[in-house]
């Protein structure tokens, strides 16, 4: 009879030691899973639209819910904002209610975050020792793990958790937070990166914006009659292009080419442009080299959309009618059809010097009976049911 405590396997005796043995790399590999769960899922989290606060509330979350970690559901996560030398509270869990106030900010080297992060490394205690410096009436006793979150030598922030009193230190523990932090100090980073990248492109779409308004106003100078028709054609010609569901960056190059569309009229004479009554075939063939003129001005600015082509084809005609090139069909680009039915009907419901305003009415009766045959049919459509469904009220809209 073999001794008590041999197993067989396979007729070959287990031992305590092989046991002992076995149950560690099922723990290693426990931990392991729990690991790359974790990690998976902060993953994720970063790569969607979601907040940096939210994916540090998540990984708290993540981290109190792990079994074999001795961490209680209690704990903080800190990071490092505007103010350096300060620790930020961004994500608690179970937290007494005046720590919420006391650690809202805590100074580095204060209390065992503070320690943490002014010493970058690991603070580790079993009780509530001198370094826990944060006291008020009916404090449960417990310790910590407050881990420091590094990118290089630089501190990012701390997790603290918390855990029973006596704990014992535990390297496997320290190891997997470890790993977390360096997680979330790369997720830190990359946020970061992409919060001022995004504020930067804000800074330079408001740069722009300016920019293409007062070149706007530029034109309009020149043509007091006018005044406010580049506007009001971007308004409805945005309109139509929601209508028939062109995505967001499209429709903004929309705006930016129709809020410039006459830009090009700075080229040709003011007294053309204000001249009461019929012009004559001269006159009107200086108006009609305002979209080259217009492209030139604007082929050299770097925006996102073919903002110079839209407003060098606003006036091309699906039949190849139109000038300056005499392009037809799909040559014309989508955006430029667009514009050419905004900017028709706004210019017939509109006073100009040389006749009174044809009316609403009118300026849909145009582009309706020229469907598919100077303007595209399916914009017709989308401007046309725009009117319909506001009862004609969609123009006054769009231009207020």
């Amino acid at each position: 009879m073999e001794g008590i405590g041999t197993m067989y396997i396979n007729k070959q005796p287990v031992t305590q030691e092989t046991r002992r043995y076995t149950c560690e790399v099922e723990e290693q590999l426990e931990r392991n899973q729990d690991l790359l769960a974790t990690m998976n899922c902060l993953t994720r989290l970063s790569l969607e639209e979601t907040n940096l606060e939210d994916i540090l509330r998540a990984a708290l979350d993540l981290i109190v819910s792990i079994p074999w970690l001795s961490v209680q559901s209690k704990g903080s996560i800190f990071i490092v904002e505007d103010e350096p030398g300060v620790l930020v509270m961004k994500a608690q869990s179970g937290l007494a209610a005046p720590l919420l106030e006391t650690c809202a900010r805590v100074p580095f080297g204060r209390c065992l975050c503070g320690r943490a992060a002014l010493e970058r490394k690991i603070q580790f205690a079993a009780h509530l020792d001198e370094r826990h410096e944060t006291r008020y009436e009916g404090i449960i006793p417990h310790g910590h793990y407050c881990v420091p979150i590094l990118y290089a030598d630089r501190i990012l922030g701390v997790i603290n958790l918390y855990v029973r009193e006596g704990h014992v230190r535990q390297n496997n523990e320290e190891e997997f937070l470890t790993a977390i932090a360096d997680m979330l100090a790369g997720i830190i980073i990359r946020k970061r990166g992409e919060e001022a990248l995004k504020q930067s492109i804000a800074k330079m779409r408001r740069i722009l914006d300016g920019v293409v308004n007062a070149l706007a106003v530029t034109a309009e100078k020149r043509d007091p009659y006018t005044a406010g028709h580049q506007q009001r054609v971007a308004h409805l010609a945005c309109a139509i292009a929601r209508e028939i569901r062109l995505p967001a960056d499209q429709i903004d190059g929309i705006r930016v080419a129709a809020t410039l569309h006459d830009i090009g009229k700075i080229a040709v004479p003011s007294e053309i442009l204000t001249k009461p009554g019929q012009l004559t075939e001269l006159e009107w063939g200086l108006i009609r080299c305002h979209p080259q003129a217009g492209y030139e001005i604007l082929k050299n600015i770097p925006f996102t959309c073919p903002v110079a082509r839209i407003v060098l084809q606003h006036h091309e005609r699906m039949n190849g009618s139109g000038y300056p090139s005499g392009l037809s069909g799909e040559e014309i680009l989508l955006e430029a059809r667009i514009l050419a039915i905004a900017d028709v009907v706004e210019a017939m419901a509109s006073h100009r010097p040389y006749r009174p305003a044809l009316g609403i009415k009118e300026a849909l009766t145009e582009i309706s009976q020229n469907s598919g045959v100077l303007y595209d049919s399916d914009a017709v459509n989308a401007c046309l049911h725009l009117f319909q469904k506001d009862d004609l009220t969609t123009l006054a809209r769009c231009m207020s």
